[in-house]
């Protein structure tokens, strides 16, 4: 089943209404993680959306956010991950692959825009521009997504998040293998996000 985890990792808020979810079901509660599935008004897959909290500094979530070279490090079944263009301090554009089980890999091209909302909270926008780069050979390009988080310092050290996907994967994967294993991969992801954050 852990599998099928790469499918929804590479993005990692705001209001979870905003980006057309609904009929959220709680799907996992394990390890202070929280994982929702909902209906999405946008495509056949379901959205997520997930609530959990870091021992982490706001600035040490941005870097690890901006540090492309080594999503890999937590973020599942990463083949390969590199930086397009820094557009700003706020602003860059990478290039994603993951692997995936029995049908072709899926890429991605992610515009990440940071942004301060106050002294105590951040937001990270992730959305995909497929037509950024060329598309390669034996890949998938996914032709939509984006992700949402809204990062709150609720005292020193300690950061309640907020993550919101909305997706539409390309292809021919089946949907509804998808839409019932898709609360797996924020789950492997933030658990691993958690574990790892320290060495920023």
């Amino acid at each position: 089943m852990k599998t099928f985890t790469w499918l929804f990792f590479p993005f990692l808020l705001i209001s979870f209404s905003a980006i057309g979810q609904k009929n959220c079901q709680l799907k996992l509660d394990k390890d202070s993680i929280k994982v929702y599935t909902c209906q999405s008004e946008n495509s056949k897959y379901n959205s997520i959306k997930s609530k959990f909290y870091l021992h982490a500094t706001q600035q040490q979530l941005k870097h690890m956010l901006f540090d492309v070279a080594h999503l890999g490090d937590w973020q599942d079944q990463t083949v390969s991950a590199k930086l397009l263009k820094k557009v700003s301090e706020t602003e860059i554009i990478y290039h994603t692959e993951v692997k995936a089980p029995v049908v072709s890999n899926r890429d991605f091209v992610i515009r990440l825009i940071y942004q301060q909302v106050s002294t105590y909270e951040m937001k990270v926008t992730l959305t995909s521009i497929p037509d950024y780069i060329p598309k390669q050979k034996n890949v998938v390009r996914v032709p939509m997504s984006k992700a949402i988080w809204i990062v709150k310092e609720e005292k020193p050290g300690r950061l309640f998040v907020q993550y919101s996907l909305e997706i539409d994967l390309g292809g021919t994967l089946p949907v509804w293998v998808i839409n019932s294993l898709s609360h797996k991969a924020p789950y492997e992801t933030f658990k691993s996000m958690k574990e790892k954050i320290g060495k920023y």
